[in-house]
């Protein structure tokens, strides 16, 4: 598959707002409890040297939109887009951030139906009138950004999250078996399905290995047969964000199998997994490569190999000693990248 190459959809997106006056305030447009906009944006702004202010989706904007830079976190809705479209005259600028290649979605037969559908009623109904409205484009990955590279200002962003502690500063797991989990939402079914021939042959020789995955019925299904097993429901992002900073569990698995939509994907798990106190093994290539090294702060092992991710969980969950070397080692990734803009209006106090 390539990579690289722009879905059928995102063809017909282009940044094609202009715009002269400038800033006198900060506007992100977001869902209520948003992971892409708490981990990319609000630390980054929480220093900015204007306001700055979280309109709601679903909700009338908290300000008045003159002179506002406004930040379009994924999702608009009609509403918010008709208030965006009659203030376009008086903005300082609109950028649009994505994490996920929505359009890419669209095709991806390992999607639920309904997400598909759902993404496709949104692209199609709104990218044209966002793309009118839009400065620029920030993209959570190389992959993103190369896709998209035709679409005008296009500038890649990294997560950048409050800070919290890792590995070495978290509580050591007392529960005496060694945790294994895979907290991939309803956008990761593909890699659910993967992931069960390789925790089946180490839960057979490892009895003192448990496996936690998130899901619903589905998973419950797929895995149902397997030993020691948990399948959790899906939490809200506040309550996820809280249990994954008060829970230590050891060994994170971040596969991810070639899609469409998961090649587009960011490395934010690698701080999901470390965010639990865990070392993790990654799919090799992007987009882990940039922020992981393989024996160094995790394990990186080929999507291909099955057999591969058994072996080195199986390491893992015998060897002590091996995960407390590899957790010790992990750190906030550098070279975080960041739009031009963001850094401007972030730095604005300094000014």
């Amino acid at each position: 598959m390539d990579d690289d190459r722009p879905p059928m959809a995102t063809n017909p997106f282009s940044c094609r707002g202009e715009y002269v006056r400038a800033p006198e305030r900060i506007v992100v447009l977001t869902w209520e409890h948003s992971p892409t906009c708490d981990i990319y944006l609000r630390d980054r702004l929480r220093h900015a040297g204007i306001p700055v202010h979280y309109w709601t989706l679903g909700k009338a904007p908290p300000v008045a939109l003159d002179d506002a830079f406004v930040i379009v976190v994924r999702y608009v809705d009609a509403a918010s887009l008709r208030v965006l479209e009659r203030a376009k005259r008086n903005l300082s600028g609109f950028a649009y951030l994505l994490d996920d290649d929505l359009a890419a979605a669209i095709g991806d037969r390992s999607l639920p139906l309904h997400y598909r559908l759902y993404m496709t009623h949104f692209w199609l109904r709104y990218a044209r009138r966002i793309g009118a409205l839009a400065s620029e484009l920030w993209l959570s990955s190389d992959v993103l950004a190369r896709r998209y590279a035709l679409a005008g200002d296009v500038y890649r962003i990294d997560p950048a999250p409050v800070r919290f502690a890792l590995p070495p500063e978290r509580p050591l797991n007392e529960s005496g078996n060694v945790s294994v989990f895979y907290h991939g939402q309803k956008t990761h079914r593909a890699d659910r399905v993967w992931l069960r021939e390789v925790i089946r042959p180490v839960l057979e020789e490892c009895p003192n290995c448990e496996f936690e995955i998130v899901g619903g019925p589905e998973a419950r299904r797929c895995y149902g047969e397997l030993p020691r097993v948990t399948v959790r429901a899906p939490l809200p992002w506040p309550e996820y964000w809280q249990r994954s900073r008060t829970t230590r569990l050891d060994i994170g698995l971040a596969p991810l199998v070639p899609t469409p939509f998961n090649s587009a994907r960011s490395w934010i798990k690698y701080l999901d997994i470390a965010r639990f106190g865990a070392v993790g093994i990654y799919a090799a290539g992007e987009p882990y490569e940039s922020v992981v090294m393989d024996d160094r702060n995790g394990i990186v092992r080929s999507a291909d190999d099955k057999e591969a991710w058994s072996d080195s969980l199986i390491a893992l969950v015998r060897d002590p000693a091996l995960r407390n070397r590899l957790t010790a080692a992990i750190d906030w990734p550098t070279g975080i990248k960041s739009p031009p803009t963001l850094r401007r209006l972030a730095a604005a106090a300094s000014a």
